[in-house]
């Protein structure tokens, strides 16, 4: 987030001297997401929820088993062997297997949208890693800044140009960015491992994100073209479907329903005589009896649709938020790079000189120490709020926008 060698010379030393960090492997955000979408701990109940809905689908493509009867006794007739089938009303079974196919579409585009997810928390979880490493080399560049001023002090005071006061203030300066580079170790560590959970990786294990560039600004166009066709969009879309086709079978199935039969029966002295016995029942449904399920298949048609109306709301809303987020965040990033950070890094090193020779004060270096440090973290949050804009921008269009 500077420029120059001697300020990375610097703080490499700093960090040889404090223990440092140990190095990890160095890890790409494609692999991270790679190995987000294999390993997360979130994807295997979608898919198990994906395979009992094609369970479902099969189950529905069968048919009633076949009833075998058998009989017999000592008087007529001696004995019978009868088989019955109990058939569906008229177009209930095309509408239950039509049913069980949609909810088996949409639980395949839940686990797309929990891919989508994962994907988002893996994004956010890298760059947040990121954040954490930039933010430590900002803590050790201060320190180092910290330990050069309290060394002129030092020298200023020994020389009687400078009161003890200001040695005094050096001190506390040099010890409030040790605590500080000291807090944001824990916080490295911590970011560590909420990435390593995310790839399936142990908590302890040494990552190194190697990618932080900011990500490009899609057309608020595209992004809406593309979001009408996201994986939660298909997923309650499916839902209605299948509902209504739920609807329609309770309806049919309240239609009379056959159940068809054919026995085998012998008569008479050793049930030397037989016969063929065909059958035919109708399970009848009484006007105003048996409509519950008629009922409860209306409500949970009017539930997918109301949930349906609810997601493309705030689909949209999140799209058009989560877009204007990162245009300002992107634009603002762009101002920090190329004015802002440049700026800060001319005005640090004048400050500590002039107070180096005198010219200055100790209070007006400690002053722009101060403000250089917080600059170069609200840049580096800049750059984590543009990518946090933009993981929330995919997670709303259900897909991936940085890939062709």
């Amino acid at each position: 987030m500077w420029h120059g060698s001697a300020g990375s010379s610097r703080v490499v030393t700093l960090l040889l001297l404090c223990g440092g960090t140990a190095l990890g492997e160095p890890l790409t955000l494609r692999l991270a997401l790679l190995e987000a979408r294999s390993q997360a701990p979130a994807l295997p109940q979608a898919r198990a929820q994906e395979a009992v809905a094609r369970g479902d689908e099969e189950v529905a493509r069968t048919f009633s088993p076949l009833t075998l009867t058998l009989g017999g006794g000592g008087n007529d007739p001696r004995w019978t062997v009868g088989l019955t089938q109990k058939l569906p009303a008229p177009g209930a079974r095309a509408a239950r297997v039509l049913a069980a196919e949609l909810t088996a579409r949409g639980a395949a585009d839940e686990r797309r949208a929990s891919e989508a997810t994962v994907r988002a928390d893996a994004r956010r979880a890298y760059f947040s890693c990121v954040r954490a490493h930039q933010l430590l080399e900002t803590s050790a560049r201060a320190l180092a800044l910290a330990r050069e001023s309290e060394a002129a002090a030092v020298l200023l005071f020994d020389t009687g140009a400078a009161p003890e006061l200001d040695l005094l203030q050096a001190r506390i300066a040099r010890g409030t960015a040790e605590v500080q580079w000291l807090t944001r170790q824990g916080e490295l560590a911590a970011a560590t491992a909420a990435l390593a959970l995310l790839l399936g990786r142990p908590p302890g294990a040494a990552l190194e994100p190697v990618d932080a560039s900011p990500p490009a600004l899609p057309s608020l166009e595209a992004v809406l073209a593309r979001g009408a066709q996201s994986p939660a969009a298909e997923a309650r879309q499916a839902d209605v479907a299948a509902a209504e086709a739920s609807l329609r079978a309770s309806r049919r199935e309240r239609w009379p329903v056959p159940t068809v039969g054919v026995s085998v029966e012998a008569d008479g002295p050793g049930g030397r005589s037989t016969y063929l016995r065909g059958a035919l029942d109708l399970d009848l449904s009484l006007p105003g009896l048996g409509r519950g399920e008629t009922v409860r298949a209306a409500a949970s048609l009017e539930l997918a649709r109301a949930r349906q109306n609810e997601e493309r709301r705030s689909r949209w809303t999140e799209l058009v938020s989560s877009h204007a987020r990162l245009s300002a965040s992107l634009a603002g990033l762009a101002r920090y790079s190329e004015e802002i950070l440049p700026a800060v890094e001319k005005t640090e090193g004048m400050a500590l000189e002039s107070y180096r020779v005198g010219r200055s004060p100790r209070v007006a270096l400690n002053a722009a120490l101060q403000t250089a440090t917080e600059t170069r973290t609200q840049a580096i949050e800049a750059a984590f709020a543009a990518q946090s804009a933009f993981a929330d921008l995919e997670l709303a269009a259900g897909m991936p926008l940085d890939e062709p």
